[in-house]
């Protein structure tokens, strides 16, 4: 009898793991359900996942399954599907004990995608990757990071006073900032663009995940993204798509691009814009937006919404923004009698200024010596720190954090140990930086081609000079440690 019982139990946990496991059957009505579009694809979807994409309580008008947003199959491809010109392959491999990837090919068209599935319910290729990372909680955070000693306390932290600073710009209200911190914003630390491939399909240093509401980056303060997932937050139910020139705009403004502080990408709008190298008008329609490169659109359209938030005021620039989101952005354009007057904007370039330019013209009277050797020698006066160095030079200060390891160093300086330094700053003919390598970014800079003056970094008997802002650096001069290039 005991032994009956025992093979009995066996077999009813075989069934199981059977009645679990991804079938062809299984994949077959999911595959069948995505080509037809159908109202039970919801039941196929892991519930844990489910949850979590609409957790957030963000809609997108026009889009009936948010979690497939960016896994769909093109509709190129299921028209020809639905139209029986082409027929499709499906294969499932098991991968680990619990998963297997559905391979879905269209040989005819040449189309080939695939999908995770954690026994026979789908989950998200990121979902896949980051269940087994480090897992960090914080107030309005989950982290999910793939190399800890990439990651640290100083950023969980400077996070969050970004996102209060965006509750306060935004104005969220008490049950906005209360379901932030039940539900949590989801920020998915990856170690280089090609994790994030694999998380994502794409090659890129950061995204935002639609589908489930993920920051998905190799940055560890990347503002950017997660503006574009709070934006949309705010604003509940919106179309799929916004005017890039407002969308990529908002989010430079206010967050920079990953690895440069927002300052730093609007000093090169105000250059972009002064030059005359790229003016407002012609980022006015989206499918000319799109034919200039990010690296000159972002600066002067970040520029530009910058000016408009001040301008109009937040609760009217949410309105302009909500109005250029549509399901379809194809020859959108932003009508110019909608924004400030042309004189508005000239004047706002003209007088903009902030602390990430590093500064090379500056009378050195008021200046008082505070540090010197032969490499390097510091002054300071009630608002600048100057700097004459021949070489690199990095700043270590009491805020250290043990294990922490900078990728920026790391990729700088490949074949050196670091200690925990904070701040680094670089200089030769054409450019001054200063990053802070904590977050790994770039906080102020003065790049010679990017100028109106076009002039070097000054540099007199073999030592560059130029000042930095004291508020770049969030320590008082006596905390620091001062390691020059022989130090390092």
């Amino acid at each position: 009898m005991k032994t009956n019982l025992i093979f009995f139990f066996i077999f009813l946990l075989t069934q199981t793991f059977f009645t679990q496991s991804l079938t062809d059957g299984r994949a077959s009505q999911f595959i069948e359900a995505m080509i037809n579009n159908n109202d039970s694809l919801e039941k196929f979807v892991l519930d844990e996942e489910l949850t979590l994409s609409k957790r957030l309580g963000i809609i997108y008008e026009g889009i009936k399954n948010k979690f497939l947003i960016s896994y769909e199959i093109p509709e190129e491809i299921l028209n020809e599907i639905n139209n029986r010109k082409d027929e499709y392959k499906i294969n499932i491999e098991k991968i680990e004990k619990q998963y297997s990837i559905l391979y879905f090919e269209v040989p005819a068209k040449n189309y080939k995608t695939q999908y995770y599935f954690k026994n026979e319910y789908l989950v998200s290729p990121p979902y896949f990757y980051y269940r087994d990372w480090q897992k960090i909680e914080s107030e309005h955070f989950i982290f999910y990071v793939s190399e800890p000693k990439y990651f640290n306390q100083y950023c969980v932290d400077k996070l969050e006073n970004f996102v209060n600073g965006i509750f306060s710009l935004l104005k969220f209200t008490d049950e906005e900032k209360e379901l932030l911190k039940r539900k949590k914003l989801i920020y998915i630390l990856c170690r280089d663009e090609d994790e994030i491939e694999k998380l994502t399909g794409y090659k890129a240093r950061g995204i935002g995940n639609l589908a489930y509401d993920y920051i998905i980056t190799t940055y560890n303060c990347h503002y950017h993204e997660l503006l574009h997932i709070l934006i949309n937050f705010k604003l509940k139910k919106l179309p799929l798509y916004t005017h890039p020139f407002l969308q990529e705009g908002f989010a430079v403004a206010l967050g920079g691009r990953g690895g440069s502080e927002p300052g730093i990408i609007l000093n090169l709008g105000k250059f972009l814009e002064q030059s005359g190298l790229l003016k407002i008008n012609q980022l006015s329609n989206a499918d000319e937006y799109k034919t200039y490169d990010v690296s000159m659109s972002y600066p002067l359209s970040g520029l530009y919404n910058f000016f408009l938030i001040n301008e109009i005021g937040i609760e009217n620039y949410l309105k302009l923004y909500r109005k250029y989101s549509s399901e379809n952005i194809i020859g959108s354009s932003i009508n110019q009698d909608e924004l400030p007057s042309e004189v508005s904007w000239n004047a706002f370039v003209n007088n903009y200024t902030n602390a990430q330019i590093i500064k090379i013209d500056f009378s050195d009277d008021d200046f008082n010596t505070i540090a010197k050797d032969s490499n390097c020698t510091i002054k300071e006066n009630c608002e600048l720190y100057q700097f004459e160095i021949n070489d690199d030079i990095l700043i270590l200060t009491p805020e250290r954090e043990e294990g922490y390891v900078s990728k920026k160093f790391n990729e700088l300086y490949p074949d050196k140990n670091y200690y925990g330094e904070k701040y680094l700053i670089r200089v030769n003919d054409n450019e001054a930086a200063v990053y802070n390598l904590f977050t790994n970014n770039l906080i102020a800079n003065y790049v010679s081609g990017f100028s109106v003056s076009m002039r070097a970094v000054p540099k007199e008997n073999g030592f560059y000079k130029f000042a930095v802002q004291k508020e770049i650096f969030n320590d008082g001069f006596k905390s620091w440690i001062i390691k020059t290039n022989e130090g390092k």
